[in-house]
């Protein structure tokens, strides 16, 4: 499957960075040579963000930025619905980047990636899936990131209010919705700046095999059940999570062939399974999932047909109610790699505390703002006898 990724405000535009990163390994000489994007734009109204990440090429027509008359270049301030205002101008400058870009036409499909606590990302990111709709026949699918704890604190949190609105806005209009909650996947004693580099390397990597298995161009890498574009289409809908989960096998296998050694083989990739599983994007229960997808990558002649029906039953033990595609990709040497994605999802606790969240927090506005109002009438009242200077 072939992407083309775009990036919104701060940090959608270093997860596309991640994106663009991935994809340069995967089609250079030493890796698979193998292109699972066709282009990646970075969007912001915030021009020293635009310049704060690496691989992404540096012409403006990848680097876009929106909105000059409205902020001058430094940003909405937190305020999405500025944001949304300012896309509401400029979709066509960003549409037609994106569409008239040399190889969309080899895109499979349209990611669009943002933060849901900021104000560029959130405020734009609806209008933008709104518009790729109405223009291509691509699917367009949306990934949001939902912020840390702390940022969520107090009685009124932009960090809250944003999220919010910008996932109401964009189930509305994208064919799925990602959805990676930060907290859920911090590392304690790490800063803030590796947190979110492993974050964002993370999320780019949770899409490397799922793309590269219905790309694959040499015969012995084929896997026997193929997960290409058209599975991961028709497994995506709603709001949905995406996880990964990795195992390091050792370098020589003495007992290839045995039965131990098939036990071992076995119980590695339900290690693999359990780790995606714990991994997903947020805490999720699978039997809230309509449709599941899997992909185990691994060596050559490694997985068996008993552990594929083994993991195809504990899947539908997990997730009764859900429709499951399962495929395997023999295209790694040293490590077992499970994806799993997770969707048309019917209930997520976290979103619907957020929702709640949101809903109290708009509630404590408007009486802070009648109290407001009343506070500095008796301001006025006190120096309104005062003369002035003019």
């Amino acid at each position: 499957m072939k992407l083309a990724i775009v990036g919104l405000g701060q940090c959608g535009c270093n997860i596309a960075d991640s994106f663009y990163n991935v994809n340069s390994y995967s089609e250079s000489f030493f890796s698979r040579r193998i292109e699972i994007l066709t282009d990646t734009f970075a969007i912001n109204t915030d021009e020293a963000d635009l310049g704060g990440f690496k691989h992404i090429p540096k012409d403006k027509n990848h680097r876009i930025l929106i909105g000059t008359m409205a902020t001058f270049g430094h940003g909405v301030g937190k305020i999405n619905t500025e944001a949304a205002n300012i896309i509401k101008s400029a979709n066509a400058v960003v549409v037609d980047a994106i569409l008239r870009s040399a190889k969309f036409q080899e895109s499979d499909a349209i990611l669009v990636i943002a933060s849901g606590g900021g104000g560029t990302g959130s405020g734009t990111i609806g209008w933008v899936c709104k518009m790729l709709k109405e223009h291509t026949d691509r699917p367009v699918y949306a990934m949001v990131v939902l912020p840390f704890a702390f940022e969520e604190k107090g009685n009124i949190s932009y960090a809250v209010l944003n999220s919010a609105t910008c996932i109401n806005t964009v189930i509305q209009y994208a064919d799925a919705t990602f959805l990676f909650d930060n907290e859920f996947h911090r590392k304690m004693g790490t800063s803030m700046m590796d947190n979110l580099q492993d974050i964002n390397e993370e999320l780019a990597l949770n899409f490397y095999d799922l793309c590269c298995a219905g790309e694959e161009k040499k015969t012995k890498y084929v896997g026997s059940k193929v997960v290409d574009a058209g599975d991961i289409k028709q497994s995506l809908e709603g709001l949905s999570v995406i996880g990964r989960g990795e195992v390091k096998l050792p370098m020589f296998r003495w007992q290839k062939g045995t039965y131990r050694q098939e036990i071992k083989d076995n119980s590695q990739v339900f290690t693999a399974l359990r780790q995606a599983e714990t991994n997903l994007g947020l805490g999720v229960d699978l039997q809230h999932a309509r449709k599941i997808l899997l992909l185990v990558t691994s060596p050559k002649d490694f997985l068996t047909t008993s552990v594929m029906e083994e993991i195809l039953s504990y899947l539908q033990r997990k997730a009764p109610n859900a429709i499951i595609r399962i495929g395997d990709y023999p295209r790694r040497d040293r490590e077992i790699s499970v994806t799993l994605i997770a969707s048309q999802l019917v209930k997520v606790s976290r979103v619907e505390r957020l929702f709640l969240q949101a809903d109290e927090i708009l509630k404590k506005q408007a009486q802070v703002s009648v109290q407001t109002d009343a506070e500095l009438e008796l301001m006025k009242d006190l120096h309104r006898k005062i003369p002035t200077l003019d």
